[in-house]
């Protein structure tokens, strides 16, 4: 049971991916970023795009349908990388679209989705899209 995330009620910042929608504690977000301050590089990973920086500090960008196995769908016009820091380090996420940032009430919880502002959004937890043995490279590490 301690394995199952525990959501508080407060602001969340909504994007897209992939045609779903999705929903993120606003708190741990340091940026956003246009997607052109990607940085392609050799990763083994096919859900790694590569690294950008922020504030001087390098981190990896994930591709948050490829790690998912989302249906591929269209970029937005404008697809951004969300810099969250997540256990002390930065990592990326692209992001089709950037929403708007919510607040969330603890009624608004159920089936690790939020209810209600519209259409269901998936909670997405930072800490849990990359385990310590996926994180690229030493250099990285914070």
């Amino acid at each position: 049971m301690a394995d199952l995330p525990v959501h508080k009620s407060g602001r969340y910042l909504t994007f897209r991916v992939a045609r779903q929608d999705f929903a993120i504690r606003a708190e741990p977000v340091r940026g956003i970023l246009p997607l052109h301050e990607i940085a392609a590089m050799q990763i083994p990973h096919p859900w790694l795009c590569g690294f950008a920086a922020l504030g001087g500090k390098n981190f990896p960008v994930v591709d948050l349908g490829a790690k998912f196995d989302l249906p591929h769908g269209s970029r937005g016009r404008e697809p951004f990388i969300i810099v969250i820091e997540a256990r002390g380090r930065l990592v990326g996420f692209v992001a089709d679209r950037v929403s708007e940032v919510i607040d969330v009430r603890q009624m608004d919880f159920r089936n690790n989705m939020v209810r209600g502002h519209g259409r269901p959004r998936k909670l997405l937890e930072p800490e849990r899209v990359l385990t310590d043995a996926e994180w690229p490279s030493p250099w990285l590490r914070s």
